[in-house]
């Protein structure tokens, strides 16, 4: 699950369910926040929990330790494949940050018998839709490949002379850290980028997780010799795992597999050290000064859980009550009461390192304080507040529902399984989930609201025009002031 939850918030398909599940709120009261709004036109539910007994997928391994896991789904002549490097932005050696973002991204630019044109001139032959995932904060690297299974064998020689035979050419590479260098300033004109940047550096300090982004001297000291020697140590067979969904049959699959990875030698992967999470400190509003903004962009929240952490399913309902969608708190005082955004919302993550919780909402310059006045009343709310047992439920429907319409979905039933195998979860997790979601009271919601919103250690970050917000925020504690290059510019006290 956790993959399917973007940071600022739950996706808009989700917010599409809530809008499904719940109807439509109607403002009664603007005086009274969301307390004020009543839900008209409620679909009809069926109270009875979502019962399931999802299908197993094979598993296998071939005699260098590639991990197979086949997932059979006969629908449609179709097939997704990932290989799953267990070696991510958490695996950068010391001082070459970016070794495994730079290494998945250039994967298809060139082996040592194809250019990246020809590589390319392949993939569309073939009907192939192909892309690598490697961030700079996360413990793993996903190349996915998905087509037609008339395709399949031609698409997994090329899926395997890619991942296997990388030559890393320098014109690609030159070309890569000039398009990595574009989009980075790019994305410094982004509030919402610049809001997660500050968010992450804050929340986890000089810890990994802490990279949103590469720096721009990180990119441009990026050699082709790291990478190749990234690739070298900890892309082996034993070090990853090959997942697909589709039309396909695990036994005459598994020969296939043997004949193009079978080759692959094993080797001694040095497993990445996760250091501890360190507190926060107390709480403080950090102002990315971006002149001339006629909004505020606000993002606030703790450190939280890891992902095995049994909390998990409480948390999830929180969230889905303060502003896991539209029909959350959040988004009904902010937008439908007080026409302050055209959305609020909450989001929480868990990884094999302590997650966040955190809301966002980006808002009018003018009303940056009565938005601040809203989020922390929301906060306190939750804490302070048993949860409505008629609100509870239709939150908890929200998730189940969103659930059961994933598991319609062949790719999502195999993201379920990897998350399974990479957090190590019980074999029957999914099966139990909505129970799980179902079980949750509103003791539950309170207790892990008091947990993990901690108002005195809250860090708030705003990116908007500190000549306009900075003295505005001064009031909800220390202000620290930044530039769009993330460098302090001056501290303020404040208080109330």
């Amino acid at each position: 699950m956790k993959r399917l939850v973007l940071k600022s918030g739950r996706p808009i398909v989700a917010t599409i369910i809530s809008a499904l599940i719940i109807g439509l709120a109607t403002a009664q009261s603007p005086k009274n926040g969301s307390k004020g709004l009543v839900f008209k036109g409620k679909a009809p539910i069926n109270k009875e929990t979502l019962k399931v007994k999802l299908p197993r997928a094979y598993e296998a391994k071939l005699g260098n330790g590639l991990q197979i896991v086949v997932l059979e789904q006969h629908k449609l002549p179709t097939f997704t494949m990932q290989m799953i490097l267990l070696s991510g932005g958490m695996s950068d050696p010391q001082g070459a940050h970016g070794a495994a973002q730079f290494t998945g991204s250039l994967l298809r630019e060139g082996t040592k018998t194809q250019s990246s044109r020809e590589i390319a001139e392949q993939a569309e032959a073939q009907g192939s839709a192909n892309f690598a995932n490697a961030t700079v904060s996360l413990s793993d690297s996903r190349i996915t490949a998905s087509g037609l299974v008339e395709n399949f064998d031609q698409m997994v020689e090329l899926f395997a002379d890619v991942i296997l035979n990388p030559s890393f050419p320098d014109a690609e590479f030159n070309k890569f850290k000039t398009r990595s260098l574009a989009q980075l300033r790019q994305q410094r004109s982004d509030p919402r980028f610049l809001a997660r940047e500050m968010f992450a550096k804050v929340m986890y300090g000089s810890h990994p997780a802490s990279r949103e982004s590469l720096a721009i001297e990180e990119i441009q000291g990026m050699s082709p010799e790291v990478v190749k020697k990234f690739h070298a140590i900890n892309y082996k067979p034993n070090n990853a795992i090959f997942a697909i969904v589709g039309d396909v049959k695990p036994s005459e699959l598994v020969a296939k597999l043997e004949k193009v990875f079978g080759s692959w030698q094993r080797g001694d992967v040095p497993q990445a050290t996760i250091p501890k999470v360190s507190q926060t400190g107390p709480a403080k509003i950090h102002v990315v000064n971006r002149a001339s903004s006629v909004q505020t962009n606000l993002l606030l929240g703790n450190l939280t859980i890891e992902r095995k952490d049994p909390d998990y399913y409480a948390l999830d309902v929180m969230n889905g009550v303060v502003g896991g969608g539209a029909s959350g708190r959040l988004f009904l005082n902010l937008r439908e009461d007080k026409g302050y955004t055209y959305g609020a919302y909450s989001g929480f993550s868990a990884e094999r390192y302590v997650g966040t919780f955190r809301a966002n909402a980006e808002v009018r310059t003018e009303v940056t304080k009565g938005s601040m006045d809203e989020l922390l009343y929301e906060f306190k709310r939750i804490r302070d507040e048993k949860v409505p047992q008629e609100e509870l439920e239709r939150a908890k429907r929200t998730i189940i529902g969103f659930f059961a319409v994933q598991l319609e979905y062949p790719q999502e039933l195999l993201n379920n399984i990897i998350t399974q195998k990479l957090y190590d979860l019980p074999a029957d997790y999914w099966d139990n989930y909505a129970q799980r979601i179902a079980a949750i009271t509103p003791e539950d919601v309170q207790r892990v609201a008091k947990k993990y919103i901690d108002l005195d250690h809250l860090q708030v970050v705003a990116v908007g025009d500190a000549s306009k917000i900075a003295d505005v925020l001064k009031q909800y504690g220390t202000v620290e002031i930044y530039d769009t290059e993330g460098k302090p510019i001056k501290s303020s006290g404040g208080g109330k």
